[in-house]
């Protein structure tokens, strides 16, 4: 009986346990399946979330290629600074400017070379090899960095000071117009009754009144030829226009100006082509303006000069030059030379090389300045051709 009833009891506790770890597995398997659901939409969010990082940094990329395509293509110069002031980067523009590669370099290290001057964020320079540029800056980023941009304004900055200079010339012509006209009645006035006192003198007393009134001529005839220089450098937009042979014209100023140059102890030598054209163009002004040429060359050699008057043909252009044995023209002076009454010659008028580029300005041409092989100053007048009137000379000109 006691044996019966226990075995009851224990089918009872093995069936109580057994109904436990069922409920257990059960909750087990409940629990499990709500993890995988868990896992599955984790692995889903961090799918989503990967692919939101990866078109993030698609996009990123995207953005910095057309930054760099963009710093590639700009025409000016752009170097991009980290926090200490180097070069992080630089497009070929700023290659250029710098003339080598600066990576790692120090902004103020850079522009010392390139300007020789202190660090420059902001402003207007001018580099070693004469150009000018602008420099503007800014913040670039979060890190500290800063971005720099040069623009190379050199060919805006000498056209402003070529309109600036014909302004001021535009002005000083009215001026020498006016003044021109004012002294050349009283001065021709003077000049013929001077011719008349210098007849009326008497034969006795001829050698002592000639010598002051020579001297007199003398410096009235430096006064008409500083009033003539004016009116020819006020007229010099006046062109006539008709055909001549420029070797003609050479020959022309050859036989004005070579008794100068022998004169002085020199020699003036003249080379040109030997094919004969023609040109169309005020010839009187391009006489005078190669005439004064020859003769400020004559007059700025101290020894014996040796003067070079050339022609040749470029194609559409034909371009004149005289070259001389002299001391050159100072770089500091160069721009100046062709304004009107400066001269670095003692008792210069500074009329001659303003009439030379008037008279050329007025054929559409230009004047280059160089250095000679002699070590001499250059001047190269360069002219437009005028191919269709470029024909041979017919020698009855």
């Amino acid at each position: 009986m006691n044996a019966s009833v226990s075995t009851k009891h224990s089918i009872s506790q093995l069936e109580e346990a057994f109904g436990i770890f069922n409920q257990v597995s059960a909750d087990l398997g409940t629990i499990y399946q709500e993890l995988e659901s868990s896992v599955a939409g984790l692995k889903e969010e961090l799918a989503a979330s990967n692919s939101a990082r990866i078109r993030e940094l698609t996009e990123k990329e995207k953005l910095a290629a057309k930054l760099s395509s963009l710093m590639e293509a700009l025409p000016g110069g752009v170097l991009v600074l980290d926090g200490e002031d180097r070069v992080r980067e630089m497009n070929p523009a700023a290659l250029a400017l710098t003339g080598r590669s600066c990576i790692g370099e120090k902004w103020q290290r850079i522009i010392e070379q390139i300007a020789g001057t202190t660090p420059l964020y902001q402003g207007e320079i001018s580099l070693r090899d004469s150009r000018r540029v602008t420099i503007t800056s800014s913040p670039f980023g979060n890190d500290g960095d800063r971005i720099v941009l040069i623009t190379d304004i050199t060919e805006n900055f000498l056209l402003n000071n070529q309109v600036n200079r014909d302004k001021r010339l535009a002005a000083l012509g009215e001026m020498a117009a006016r003044l021109a006209h004012q002294i050349r009645t009283p001065l021709s006035s003077a000049i013929l009754y001077l011719s008349n006192l210098s007849s009326l003198v008497s034969a006795t007393k001829a050698a002592e009144a000639q010598r002051p009134i020579r001297s007199i001529q003398s410096q009235l005839g430096q006064i008409e030829t500083l009033v003539e220089g004016m009116l020819s450098y006020i007229k010099g937009d006046i062109v006539g226009s008709r055909s001549f042979s420029p070797l003609k014209l050479l020959e022309q100023v050859r036989q004005a100006t070579a008794m100068q140059a022998e004169a002085a102890g020199g020699r003036l030598v003249v080379l040109h082509q030997e094919d004969d054209f023609e040109i169309r163009g005020d010839r009187e002004a391009l006489f005078n303006a190669l005439g004064n040429l020859v003769i400020n060359s004559v007059q700025a050699v101290t020894g014996a000069p040796e003067i070079i008057l050339s022609l040749a043909r470029n194609r559409d252009r034909v371009e004149f030059s005289v070259a001389d044995n002299g001391p050159g023209i100072d770089e500091q002076y160069r721009e100046q030379i062709f304004d009107p009454f400066f001269s670095t010659r003692p008792g210069g008028t500074g009329l001659g090389l303003a009439v030379v580029m008037s008279a050329v300005k007025a054929h559409g041409g230009e004047v280059k300045l160089e250095t000679a092989s002699t070590g001499g100053a250059l001047f190269t007048l360069s002219l437009p051709a005028g191919t269709d009137h470029e024909t041979a000379v017919n020698e009855s000109r």
